[in-house]
């Protein structure tokens, strides 16, 4: 669907050719039994929105959010269980910060929250997602915990990345020049104050064709998600 279509089109049938969209993407990727698992996925979390008093399933186009999306993505958010999954696989202590890089609506905010992360950050550019991520979080995150969530509003390129950040994650938000730009501050950020570090990549699509320009992030495990998640090893000079 072109930029124009999709910026006349009612939101519903924007979601709805989305989701259509992906379900056959992922069955030409992995299978229908795989496809499958993906509407699994979305009613579990649409359940999981509903305790919680969330919102923020549903694609919203990039361009009904900010006036100008060049290297920006639409927004969609990462399943419940799929980023659990992966936070189980970490070993998280009381000195480790989270950061989300397109963190959207908060919902891997708030679920980072459920562990025992210093600090939780989300890094958002539009408003009108920073402003629904308050929201939810309020809602969701137990008021002794929610003092350890932050959002941080604007563009990712432009975020300076705090030295004491242990796990960054990035849910496929942006390509090209600001997702080079991100990299670069993370090996800045490492470089300044050399710590162990993990990046995740949560659909590789961009990061893919240039990944051999960042040797020192090591991958040292891949989930199969609805896409490749990697998770990687950043080692400092």
């Amino acid at each position: 669907m072109s930029d124009v279509l999709r910026a006349a089109s009612p939101r519903w049938q924007v979601v709805l050719a989305d989701e259509l969209r992906r379900f056959a993407r992922a069955t030409r990727r992995s299978g229908v039994a795989h496809a499958l698992r993906i509407l699994r996925d979305r009613v579990e979390d649409r359940i999981a929105e509903r305790r919680l008093g969330f919102h923020s399933a549903g694609l919203i186009p990039i361009e009904t959010l900010i006036p100008q999306w060049r290297d920006c993505h639409d927004y969609f958010p990462s399943t419940f269980s799929h980023f659990r999954l992966l936070l189980d696989a970490l070993a998280i202590g009381p000195h480790d910060v989270f950061v989300d890089y397109g963190a959207g609506k908060g919902r891997t905010l708030a679920v980072a929250a459920e562990y025992p992360f210093k600090r939780v950050i989300g890094v958002e550019i539009a408003p009108a997602l920073v402003a629904a991520a308050r929201v939810n979080l309020a809602r969701a995150v137990p008021a002794a915990r929610l003092h350890a969530v932050e959002m941080w509003e604007g563009n990712a390129a432009d975020y300076r990345l705090p030295d004491d950040a242990t796990v960054t994650y990035i849910y496929n938000p942006f390509h090209g020049s600001v997702l080079r730009a991100v990299l670069a501050d993370i090996r800045r950020s490492l470089d300044d104050a050399p710590r162990r570090m993990t990046v995740v990549i949560n659909n590789p699509r961009h990061f893919g064709p240039i990944a051999n320009e960042y040797p020192w992030l090591r991958c040292v495990r891949v989930f199969q998600f609805e896409y490749e998640c990697l998770v990687h090893e950043a080692e400092a000079a």
